[in-house]
């Protein structure tokens, strides 16, 4: 204390988070040679899901930001308990070089609980939502959506979604301030992404053209290649940490898990929703491997086919772009914008693509009326795919990105 008091430097290493959170002005974390994340206590250890403090652990979601037990007495009771080093030291304010402190905010419990505004608005969507199942999944013979009117089984299930997010919706929180990243684009991400958009138009053109019958083997094929390998290389050129590839993933297993979960409604997964999360928070290069990855995995359960690079490519693609527009700010991270993404990504590149794909399978004469056909009769199902996206986006995409932006700080991921 004197030493510092005199304007030296005092380094301390120790694993004791509880001494750490109370004596120093700042804190660092070292993982494998390298700082991973620092700043002072109260946001080292406040921002901290498992490196934090026992009081930071037992408070967490009732006091904002304490990390000591004086902090959550503070809180409490409005009084200070001062600790002292040893007899020959004065009294030591916690947290007294703290300049980045943050007022500690005690979260009223009546803040939490929804209003009866909500509870009457989620009440009633749950009940037409489950409504809506038992029409959907035609429990009741009378009572099924091969009985009752389309608008009226659409009606239920848009009205229902639309009651739960009024109920259930909160107000966009405040990300966790990172570094910024450039938004410049990388010139092999660029041209890669050139040639991958230019190579496939031209490869099912061939394959339309010049090869009849068997065309869609071909084209399957070249798909796949095309469409993987720049990315892969891409990928690889940016030399991810082991780290990063666990996470990705995990991703990718979260994606094949929500796909398989909701077997039994058609359309409705929450797979470009966690895709474009995966872009987001990792760049596009990492959200089209997310995409790409969990729709081939996924297949091994679904049934693997001539469409499934088809299905890679279009989950991929929209994981890319994703990450390229939210790194040149194009994206925004609030919900109203994702979601808005998210439904125009999977109307128009997810159903596009592969809308198109049926129509160059179908063995028919390909002109633009059959084309047009196959877009009119894929609609309702791109629509429940959409609206379905936007639902996933809408509930979690800001609890994703904040834990993933927790664990970008502590390993060290941010560029």
């Amino acid at each position: 204390y004197d030493l510092n008091k005199a304007g030296i430097t005092v380094l301390m290493v120790s694993h004791d988070v509880e001494f750490c959170a109370v004596y120093p002005s700042r804190c660092l974390m070292l993982f494998n040679g390298e700082v991973v994340s620092e700043g002072t206590p109260r946001n080292f250890f406040s921002s901290n899901s498992f490196y934090s403090t026992s009081a930071s652990r037992m408070s967490k979601g009732i006091i904002d930001n304490a990390v000591s037990s004086n902090d959550v007495i503070y809180a409490c009771t409005g009084k200070n308990r001062d600790i002292q080093i040893n007899r020959n030291t004065p009294d030591i304010d916690l947290f007294k070089n703290d300049t980045e402190n943050i007022p500690l905010q005690k979260n009223k419990a009546e803040n939490k609980k929804l209003s009866v505004f909500k509870k009457i608005f989620g009440f009633f969507g749950a009940v037409l939502f489950i409504l809506g199942l038992i029409v959907n999944l035609e429990y009741i013979p009378n009572f099924s959506a091969k009985t009752l009117p389309t608008w009226f089984n659409w009606g239920i299930i848009g009205v229902s979604v639309a009651l739960l997010m009024i109920a259930f919706g909160t107000k966009s929180k405040r990300p966790i301030d990172l570094p910024r990243k450039s938004s410049k684009l990388s010139k092999r991400t660029i041209s890669m992404a050139i040639m991958v958009l230019l190579a496939i138009p031209v490869t099912i053109f061939v394959g339309m053209t010049y090869l009849q019958d068997q065309k869609y083997l071909f084209i399957s094929l070249l798909v796949m290649i095309e469409c993987m390998i720049p990315f892969f290389l891409v990928f690889e050129g940016r030399h991810p940490k082991a780290r990063e590839l666990v996470i990705i993933s995990v991703l990718c297993a979260i994606a094949v898990a929500g796909r398989l979960a909701f077997t039994m409604l058609p359309q409705f997964k929450p797979v470009v929703a966690i895709v474009i999360i995966s872009g987001v928070a990792f760049g596009g290069e990492s959200g089209f491997l997310v995409g790409a990855v969990s729709m081939l995995v996924s297949n091994l359960m679904f049934g693997q086919g001539p469409w499934t690079p088809w299905q890679m490519f279009a989950a991929g693609i929209i994981g890319f772009i994703g990450g390229i527009l939210f790194k040149k700010g194009l994206l925004g991270r609030t919900r109203a914008s994702l979601c808005i993404y998210g439904f125009i990504a999977t109307m128009v590149i997810y159903g596009g693509l592969m809308n198109l794909y049926s129509a160059l399978t179908s063995h028919s004469a390909f002109n633009l009326n059959m084309l047009i056909t196959f877009y009119v009769q894929g609609f309702p199902m791109d629509i429940v795919h959409a609206v379905s996206t936007v639902i996933f986006l809408f509930f979690g995409a800001e609890p994703m990105l904040e834990k993933l932006d927790r664990i970008k700080v502590k390993y060290g991921l941010i560029e």
